[in-house]
C-alpha cells in the first residue's frame, strides 16, 4: 500500500513535513499546500519558502498548483521544474468557498468545457517545453501522436536541478490531478472522467465528495467505483481514511486500490501511515516530541504570539482526538492567551491524559 500525505493549507508546510518525515515512517509522497500563481508571475514569500529545495531536503515531495489560467499555471510549472521538481499536481479538489468563488479548485468542475480547454492548453504547454509522460502507454502514444512529442522510457518523478537538462530531453515531467466528483452533485462525473481520460495524467486522485459536501457526508463509493473501473490512469483514493478499519473496508470493496492519499487522518494521528503498514501505534512520547518540534518551528518562523498560538491551536483541533477524557485540558489550551499559559496547558495534557 502506497500512502500519500495530502496537504492542508496553514498546517502542512515545510516545517511540519520535515518534522513528520524525521519522526514517523510510512509516507511515500508528501504534497505541498497549493501555490496559487497570478498575473504577476511571482510566488509569494511563503510559497517560495515552502517549495524551496533547501527546505525540503530528502523529502519525496510533489508541488501542487491551484490555477484556472493556463498561462499562470505554465509559468508556475516552469518555475517548479527549474527547482528540480519532476511531477506537478493540479488541485481540482479544494472546496473552500473563497477558492470556488474564483472558479478555482473544485470550482473549475462547474464548467467542464472550460476545464477541458484548460487541460488541453496546459498539457500542450508542458509537453512542448518538457515532454509529458504518464504511466498508461495508450494515452501516452495517443497524446504523442496528437502533439508530435516523443515518448520517453524514463518514468522518474523527481530529480536534482543538475539533472534537469538531461531529463528535459528525455521528457520525464509527470502531471497528476487531484479532483472531486462535482460541485452541487455528481451527475456529470462520467463526463468528467471522459475528460481526464483524454490527457496524459500520471495519477488521478479522487476524493469522492462534491464541493458542496465540503468534508461532511459520506464519500460516494459508487462514483469512486465508476472512476476506478473506467479510468485509464492510475487511480488514488482520498477521503476519510482514519484507521486500519477504514482502510480494510476500502480494500474489501476495492481490492485493486493500492494507493491512498490521507490528510486529516494523518494530521490527527501522525503515526497512522506506520500503523496502516503493520507498525506500532502512536505513543505519547513521540507525539510529545512531534508537538515540541512543531512548536519550536512555529516560534522560529511565525511573527509573534498570536500567529504561533493560532497555528498550535489549529493542530490541537486534530491531535486532541488522540486523548481520552481530555476536554478540560484541551479547553485550557484553547483559552491560552500567551505562550506561558499555552506551554503549561500542554504539559498538563500530556501528564494527566492517556492516549
Amino acid at each position: 500500500m502506497n500512502i500519500y500525505f495530502a496537504p492542508l493549507e496553514g498546517i502542512t508546510g515545510y516545517s511540519y513535513r520535515n518534522a513528520h518525515h524525521r519522526l514517523f515512517t510510512g509516507i511515500d509522497r508528501y504534497y505541498t499546500p497549493f501555490v496559487a500563481p497570478n498575473y504577476t508571475h511571482h510566488f509569494k514569500g511563503k510559497e517560495k519558502a515552502d517549495v524551496a529545495p533547501e527546505n525540503n531536503t530528502d523529502l519525496p515531495l510533489v508541488p501542487q498548483i491551484l490555477s484556472n489560467r493556463a498561462e499562470d499555471f505554465l509559468w508556475a510549472a516552469g518555475e517548479l521544474y527549474d527547482l528540480g521538481y519532476r511531477e506537478i499536481n493540479l488541485n481540482l479538489g479544494c472546496p473552500m468557498p473563497t477558492v470556488v468563488r474564483k472558479k478555482r479548485g473544485a470550482g473549475q468542475l462547474a464548467d467542464l468545457d472550460a476545464l477541458d480547454r484548460f487541460l488541453e492548453e496546459i498539457c500542450e504547454g508542458m509537453d512542448s517545453q518538457y515532454g509529458l509522460r504518464d504511466t498508461t502507454d495508450a494515452v501516452s502514444d495517443r497524446w504523442a501522436a496528437a502533439s508530435g512529442a516523443e515518448i520517453s522510457s524514463n518514468p522518474d518523478i523527481a530529480g536534482s536541478a543538475d539533472e534537469k537538462g538531461r531529463e528535459k530531453e528525455q521528457g520525464s515531467l509527470r502531471f497528476s490531478v487531484k479532483t472531486r466528483i462535482g460541485v452541487e452533485d455528481a451527475s456529470r462525473a462520467a463526463d468528467l472522467l471522459r475528460i481526464y481520460n483524454r490527457y496524459p495524467v500520471c495519477e488521478l486522485t479522487v476524493h469522492p465528495r462534491t464541493q458542496k459536501d465540503m468534508y461532511k457526508n459520506t464519500p460516494d463509493l459508487e462514483v469512486f467505483g465508476m472512476f476506478l473501473e473506467g479510468c485509464v490512469h492510475q487511480v488514488v483514493y482520498n477521503g476519510d481514511i482514519c484507521s486500519m478499519e477504514d482502510l480494510l473496508a476500502l480494500r474489501e470493496r476495492f481490492p485493486q486500490v493500492d494507493t491512498v492519499m490521507i490528510g486529516r487522518g494523518l494530521i490527527t494521528n501522525p503515526a497512522l501511515a506506520r500503523e496502516l503498514q503493520g507498525g506500532e501505534k502512536l505513543c505519547k512520547r513521540e507525539l510529545r516530541s512531534f508537538h515540541d518540534a512543531l512548536y519550536e518551528a512555529a516560534v522560529q518562523t511565525l511573527p509573534g504570539t498570536v500567529p504561533i498560538l493560532g497555528r498550535m491551536k489549529e493542530l490541537w483541533f486534530y491531535m486532541g482526538a488522540n486523548f481520552r477524557n481530555a476536554d478540560r485540558c484541551l479547553k485550557e489550551i484553547r483559552k491560552s492567551r500567551n505562550l506561558v499559559q499555552y506551554q503549561a496547558a500542554v504539559r498538563t495534557l500530556f501528564v494527566e491524559c492517556e492516549l
